[in-house]
């Protein structure tokens, strides 16, 4: 089997529909692509991706047969029907996309210019003008916006046509498109099974990324082939962890549930092992936003010893420490405190936090400063305690 990019994947499909009346559009194809199911639609092919080496791939023949196919299709521009959603249609069909277009498009336009439905009353916004749109918005503008969103890897733009009361596809070509959607959706039905068991999951809860890709397992069966972490790396560097240290092994420490881990977490500071976390819990961590309000979080944190030993926690999580206890100026004569702020690490340890208000017009937005040692004190202040406690936030108790 060979494994191309997905870069090279859609040089293929371009190359192989090429003048072709339905031509493949490129696909940014990334790991959330397969986060769903373990396919990429092409036309009305599924094809499966292969992750190789942290990176996901696609198989050359598996995209070549889809190329060919999507440039084999029966198209007659005469013969269309119509393209619009229906009433009883739900959400998730290639008629809800472009339906999202055209109502997205006529609420900018009529946002930035007011109603210009043509003498068209009462306005409903949604009563197609000369153009098929509402708020007078144009075709050209739905295209300039979404004209290289592919659905299925095609462009089903240029092939709409205003038949003056409705938009219409060529026949053939909707067909494609609802076979594609009744694959993508067997495909995430799939998805949703338990790979040991076949017990159907809650795919957001249950799917996780893996080293070989996404895989869908339930709790019970998590718990078959993973066991609880017991802190045997506490104190270990990470760097010195042997390459076959497996952490898929081990059950997530900071999932509520049973969840297989993937990653051997670690402070990027000191350097020593946190422990084992499922791929979402890691992207979370690694981010810090509101990372330490997680039942567990601060536990967590403090399983680095140098972290422990230094009474403080990586920085990226430093801001909403200092937000549970410091409480910014108000702006100018504006008495009303922000609903929220958002702070970011500086280099010399200080924090600078933006505000902004939406009842104030002379100043929306605005910034503060807390000094580094003022942060330091705070968050020393803030882990000793949660030592003292025993507990992972202040005030409240550890699960």
């Amino acid at each position: 089997m060979a494994l191309i990019s997905p870069e090279y994947a859609n040089q293929l499909l371009a190359e192989l529909t090429e003048g072709c009346p339905v031509p493949a559009a490129p696909t940014p194809l990334s790991r959330y692509t397969f986060q769903s199911s373990n396919h990429v639609l092409i036309g009305d092919t599924a094809v499966r991706g292969y992750k190789y080496k942290g990176r996901w791939r696609l198989n050359d023949r598996d995209i070549r047969a889809a190329g060919n196919r999507l440039a084999s299709l029966p198209f007659d521009p005469e013969d269309v029907v119509d393209a619009r959603l229906s009433p009883a249609e739900h959400n998730g069909t290639w008629r809800s996309q472009i339906h999202r277009w055209f109502e997205r498009i006529s609420y900018q336009n009529q946002s930035a210019n007011g109603c210009r439905c043509e003498g068209q009353q009462p306005c409903s916004g949604t009563r197609p003008n000369r153009y098929g749109l509402g708020y007078g918005a144009t075709f050209e503008q739905v295209k300039e916006h979404y004209g290289q969103t592919p659905i299925a890897c095609t462009s089903p733009l240029p092939l709409l046509t205003w038949s003056g009361t409705a938009w219409m596809v060529p026949r053939s070509y909707a067909a494609l498109l609802d076979r594609a959607d009744r694959i993508a959706a067997e495909c995430v039905e799939q998805a949703a099974r338990c790979s040991r068991c076949n017990a159907t999951v809650d795919v957001s809860k249950w799917r996780t990324s893996s080293n070989s890709g996404y895989t869908t397992l339930c709790p019970a069966c998590a718990a078959s082939v993973a066991r609880p972490y017991k802190d045997h790396l506490r104190g270990r560097l990470y760097a010195s962890l042997l390459k076959n240290s497996q952490p898929e092994a081990f059950l997530c420490r900071m999932c509520p549930g049973q969840r297989q881990a993937v990653h051997w977490d670690h402070c990027h500071t000191h350097g020593f092992v946190r422990g084992p976390v499922c791929a979402s819990c890691n992207t979370y961590e690694g981010g810090g936003h509101r990372f330490i309000h997680r039942p567990g979080a601060v536990r967590h944190l403090l399983q680095c010893d140098g972290c422990r030993r230094d009474r403080t926690v990586p920085p990226r999580h430093q801001s909403d420490i200092v937000l549970q206890t410091f409480v910014p100026d108000p702006h100018g004569p504006c008495a009303k405190q922000p609903p929220s702020a958002w702070g970011s690490i500086q280099e010399d340890g200080s924090i600078r936090f933006r505000m902004r208000c939406w009842q104030c017009a002379f100043a929306p937005q605005w910034e503060q400063v807390v000094p580094a040692a003022q942060v330091r004190r705070l968050v020393r202040e803030f882990v000793d305690k949660a030592l003292e406690a025993g507990t992972d936030v202040p005030g409240q108790e550890s699960a």
